[in-house]
């Protein structure tokens, strides 16, 4: 089987990079989460989903084939690049912030994030320690300032503080980027304000100083309930704090809250995923994240083990695990309402439905990416390099050359983000945006996967549609046949965990374009 790989922050948050691997089943899921949409997801803020990397072969071949059938006022622009893809009064306004805060107090075994490291906090270094950070939020709040001269927007609807451990920042400097935000971009006043945190970082006074300026949501990265788990992985907090830091959310009244746990560990058995499962549900969250552990390359796990080798949990296990979530969580009252993702009515994270949606936003700080008029842009990863690209923003007036995403990479965003969603893709929505041919061929390479009960179309009502029905549909020569296609999504939880097999199939099933009689006919299709 193929193992579904999840995602975890922020965005998940996707690599600022990209490489060359071939493209395979196995490995095209993880282009999503490598791809520099999501190095400000949050995700769940740990782990990403998939091995590979969409190649650079693969992404001109898949490019040219998308243009290929788009009508054309739909295709991209000139040679050079600058692909005019939409008038700019159709491009909606960016009204979220992602902010990074990299300071931990040290490195997990597992994380590849850009983070600073900082020790535990003592007498003799907080001096240091304070300097240090406050002069990052300097840099923070003066890419803010500019970024919002020559940017406009709306009031934010949406802030995220992710990292690295935001919680090890003092509440004033936090404090600071809120008050930098209200003041040049304005927040609205029923904004979704989050925050990561680890146990043992803060306590219900620093939480509710926290509240008091804004703060309106929780992430807490709690990742397992066995204390050797945690000790293995490379914690810096113990069991005993996860439950301190459990009673302070308690006890300060915030409801809007999230757990975060990863499956998958060193040595993790079934016995102790069912035992951290229901000590979440017992925590009485609004929301639990679930991510399954990604060995990442210059980690000192990827040093130590290899996916799916003892100690680390079969490929098998990993599928049960998930199932075992999915099933304990919606039991309990949490919707699946994203591939890695459960909340309770109400609760759903407003700012990652953000990148889920492939919506506009805005991003500061060390490794971060906006994306903005549909261009995306990242920042360096290092401390010293963040400095200069801040400085030369400033002595620059807020110029940043960068290349606008094409129609194509909109298309393929589109398409594997929205089957991250139980909702899934609104084929409706995708044929204006994109062409009905090409949504035609999503629909047909989506087809066996309909059969095998991984994937299910939805008509206008809501109403799962009959695989026969679907394949008449589907196979219309004319347009009429998709437009009675609402949605398509994957099955839960078996059309999640084959989420790879099933992204990889749509491309594998584009042509080369060269086909001119098929060429042909989708022209017609587009234009009938």
């Amino acid at each position: 089987m193929n193992r579904l790989f999840f995602l975890s922050q922020s965005p998940p948050r996707i690599l600022n990079s990209l490489n060359n691997p071939p493209l395979t089943s196995l490995n095209l899921l993880h282009w999503i989460f490598t791809h520099p949409i999501s190095r400000s997801v949050d995700y769940g803020h740990r782990f990403r989903s998939g091995r590979g990397i969409r190649s650079q072969h693969a992404e001109s071949a898949t490019s040219h084939l998308v243009a290929e059938l788009m009508s054309p006022s739909q295709r991209p622009g000139s040679a050079r690049g600058e692909n005019l893809v939409l008038d700019d009064e159709n491009v909606p306004t960016a009204s979220s912030v992602y902010v990074h805060i990299p300071f931990c107090r040290r490195r997990c075994f597992y994380c590849d994030f850009p983070i600073v490291a900082v020790g535990e906090r003592t007498d003799t270094n907080k001096a240091h320690m304070d300097a240090g950070m406050t002069d990052y939020v300097d840099l923070v709040c003066r890419e803010i300032r500019l970024a919002a001269k020559v940017n406009s927007s709306k009031p934010l609807q949406t802030v995220f503080f992710g990292g690295g451990t935001p919680s090890l920042l003092p509440p004033p400097l936090l404090l600071r980027i809120i008050d930098t935000l209200h003041e040049h971009f304005g927040i609205d006043s029923g904004a979704e304000i989050s925050m990561e945190m680890d146990p043992g970082t803060f306590d219900v006074h620093s939480l509710r100083q926290l509240m008091d300026g804004g703060l309106s949501r929780v992430s807490m990265g709690v990742q397992s309930f066995q204390g050797a788990l945690l000790e293995s992985c490379g914690r810096s907090h113990g069991l005993s704090e996860v439950y301190e830091a459990i009673e302070a959310i308690h006890a300060s009244g915030l409801n809007n809250w999230s757990l975060d746990l990863i499956s998958s560990l060193p040595h993790q058995s079934l016995q102790d995923w069912e035992h951290s499962i229901n000590e979440a549900v017992k925590a009485s969250p609004a929301h639990v994240s679930v991510y399954d552990l990604q060995i990442e390359e210059g980690t000192l796990f990827n040093k130590w083990y290899k996916p799916g080798q003892s100690p680390l949990p079969s490929d098998d296990n990993a599928a049960e695990f998930y199932r075992m979530a999915s099933a304990k969580l919606q039991d309990a009252g949490f919707a699946h309402y994203e591939i890695s993702n459960y909340a309770k009515e109400g609760f759903q994270c407003r700012h990652n439905l953000v990148y889920w949606n492939n919506l506009p936003y805005f991003a500061f700080g060390l490794g971060s990416t906006s994306y903005i008029g549909g261009r995306r842009f990242s920042r360096p990863r290092k401390f010293k390099q963040y400095r200069e690209f801040v400085e030369q923003f400033e002595s620059s007036g807020g110029v940043i050359e960068c290349p606008q995403d094409s129609t194509e990479d909109r298309a393929l965003d589109v398409i594997m983000l929205s089957l991250r969603l139980a909702r899934g893709l609104d084929i409706q929505a995708f044929s204006q945006r994109f062409g009905a041919g090409l949504s035609t061929l999503v629909c047909k390479a989506l087809l066996p996967f309909v059969s095998s009960g991984h994937v299910v179309f939805l008509n206008a009502d809501g109403d799962i549609l009959d695989t026969e029905v679907i394949k008449a549909l589907v196979q219309d020569s004319r347009v009429f046949g998709l437009s009675r296609l609402s949605y398509v999504r994957l099955t839960d939880p078996n059309g999640f965990l084959l989420s790879n097999e099933v992204i990889a199939s749509i491309f594998s099933a584009l042509p080369s374009g060269e086909n001119s009689q098929y060429r042909a006919c989708l022209c017609n299709l587009v234009d009938y």
